[in-house]
């Protein structure tokens, strides 16, 4: 562990990277994409990812590790998981984590590609401290085979670990009948499983759904989970609202929508900190523009989205950003730092906040009433993204490289590439 720690310190302090954020968790070096294992265990909020160690691209992956005491400073652990047995071979790939006697327990997913086949199935994980973990012995413990339907067993994976009464439950992203699915099983030790139901299927949900979430809140039942939508459409993250029937082991949708309105946002995965506050972090990538850093000689790829506390309001779910919010007034052209932002006044219609930074800016443009447009001008792009909030008093995050901003249930995180924002001066849209 001393070498792990001396290594990922010496990489950070030759990296000296100004497009790397800082306080978006990102990987000493190398690639990195969903948050694995979300888990508050041993006094540290422990975050485990998808992980590629050995380049800034998506290839080889393990399970990396980080733990913090406050969600926004992160110290690197050594490596969690790497893809060594026979069911997981060419991947580990994403999973959850709980707490057992003392012990933490993962699920995750063992990927096979060989001969031109894929096979995802779902494997365990235990640990006595959250940092050195022995597989189990007869993994996998799910698989294809039990399920109902017709299932592409290159499809089958991410699974979210849950508790509910004295039972254990875990919901897994499935292609069922060649649409996207998740689905049910049930444990009482966490060892041994059997599928209980579908929960949601359809056209709808494109041709994969990925990295599934369950969480009560307040009494409402939520169901998150990333669709593959296909067709050269960019995947995206939706919320269901609903009710769980646990006599028949059914989802009862009320509403749906998208989790954040931005397509850099995914993969999202949802835990309870130590105040039994829930908590959300996302993975976010530039879409449109996956490859940029590594083609432009950056020794990392890839961010986690700055964690999310979850409440509601009169049934809504509402988002909000941890950590300390200063305020952020809209009469002078005011010197900032990175961090988050509060607005004091609203912008006001055909007027624009503009973020300057050191190699681009962003400009925060509300149109009408109720519509804004966000115009990024970085080195990688100039693009606008249409958003509609639904609180007009915003709260911005910056950091190098990422905006994210939040009304209430509404938000919009973008991955930038500008670095080094320092003013913020409002203007009349020209």
């Amino acid at each position: 562990m001393k070498e792990n720690s001396y290594l990922y310190e010496k990489i950070r302090k030759i990296d000296n990277d100004e497009l790397r954020p800082l306080f978006h968790f990102t990987a000493p070096v190398g690639w990195i994409n969903d948050p694995n294992g979300l888990i508050h265990y041993k006094n540290y909020y422990q975050l485990y990812y998808q992980y590629n160690p050995y380049a800034p691209h998506w290839d080889n992956m393990h399970w990396g590790h980080a733990r913090s005491k406050d969600g926004l400073h992160w110290e690197d652990m050594p490596i969690a998981m790497k893809p060594d047995h026979e069911y997981d071979k060419t991947g580990v790939f994403s999973g959850s984590a709980i707490e057992k006697d003392g012990k933490l327990y993962v699920l995750y997913t063992g990927h096979v590609d060989e001969n031109d086949q894929i096979t995802e199935t779902q494997c365990v994980a235990v640990s006595d401290d959250g940092v050195d973990f022995k597989k189990y012995e007869n993994n996998p413990v799910m698989t294809v085979a039990d399920l109902p339907e017709e299932t592409d067993e290159s499809n089958f994976r991410d699974s979210k670990v849950f508790k509910h009464g004295d039972k254990y439950y875990c919901v897994v992203a499935a292609a069922l009948e060649k649409h996207g699915s998740l689905v049910l099983f049930e444990s009482d030790d966490l060892l041994h499983w059997s599928f209980k139901s579908v929960l949601l299927q359809g056209e709808e949900y494109g041709i994969m759904t990925e990295c599934p979430d369950y969480f009560n809140l307040n009494g409402q039942d939520y169901l998150a989970f990333s669709v593959i939508l296909g067709d050269g459409r960019n995947s995206v993250v939706y919320l269901a609202k609903g009710h769980m029937d646990w006599q028949n082991f059914k989802f009862k949708l009320e509403e749906q929508h998208r989790l954040d309105d931005s397509d850099d946002f995914y993969a999202s995965q949802s835990f309870v900190d130590e105040k039994d506050n829930r908590i959300i972090i996302p993975w976010l990538r530039s879409a449109d523009h996956v490859n940029y850093l590594e083609e432009s000689g950056h020794l990392w790829n890839g961010m986690m989205g700055i964690p999310r506390r979850l409440t509601t309001n009169d049934g809504q779910l509402i988002q909000k950003t941890i950590g300390s919010i200063n305020d952020l007034s809209l009469t002078d052209n005011e010197k900032i730092g990175l961090g988050s932002y509060k607005l004091t006044e609203e912008i006001p219609v055909d007027d624009s906040l503009i973020l300057k930074g050191d190699n681009g800016e962003v400009h925060i443009n509300r149109i009408k009433e109720d519509q804004y447009v966000i115009e990024i001008h970085s080195p990688v792009f100039i693009k606008t993204v249409s958003w509609n909030p639904d609180n007009h008093h915003l709260t911005i995050v910056i950091d190098n490289s990422s905006l994210e901003l939040f009304g209430q249930s509404k938000t919009l995180s973008i991955v930038t590439f500008v670095a080094g924002i320092k003013q913020a001066m409002l203007k009349e849209i020209n």
